[in-house]
């Protein structure tokens, strides 16, 4: 019987790991994205594209993960029912020298799990 527990055990175990989401946006260079601290250098801006394409990948992603891949966020809010909104700019921030009034920005909302399930470009 304890043969059959263990067989069982590492099957579940097997399953999700399996069905976990890689941490990975393909041929998204998240290095020059996080670089590009508030978007301050437009390299984010030429990177729209690319975002576009990857942006379903990010829905699924712990928080963790976006900052793994992403960097840290330029604001975060808590919101009501314990949401958290992760923004980065991707036009040059208003700080920025370079900077303009109504930049893009990529939001992302998370559950109060901690998994992304909303992402926009606004």
């Amino acid at each position: 019987m304890k043969k059959f527990g263990y067989l069982g055990m590492v099957v579940v175990l097997l399953a999700v790991t399996g069905c976990a989401k890689k941490d990975t946006l393909g041929d998204f260079d998240t290095a020059k994205w996080q670089e590009d601290i508030n978007g301050c250098q437009a390299v984010r801006a030429e990177m729209i594209d690319d975002l576009i394409e990857v942006k379903k990948d990010l829905l699924g992603l712990y928080q963790k993960s976006i900052i793994k891949l992403l960097g840290q966020p330029e604001e975060q809010e808590l919101s009501d029912r314990s949401q958290t909104y992760y923004s980065y700019y991707i036009d040059p921030a208003p700080s920025c020298e370079n900077g303009i009034e109504n930049p893009r920005i990529l939001e992302i909302r998370f559950t109060s799990l901690g998994i992304a399930n909303e992402v926009n470009i606004k």
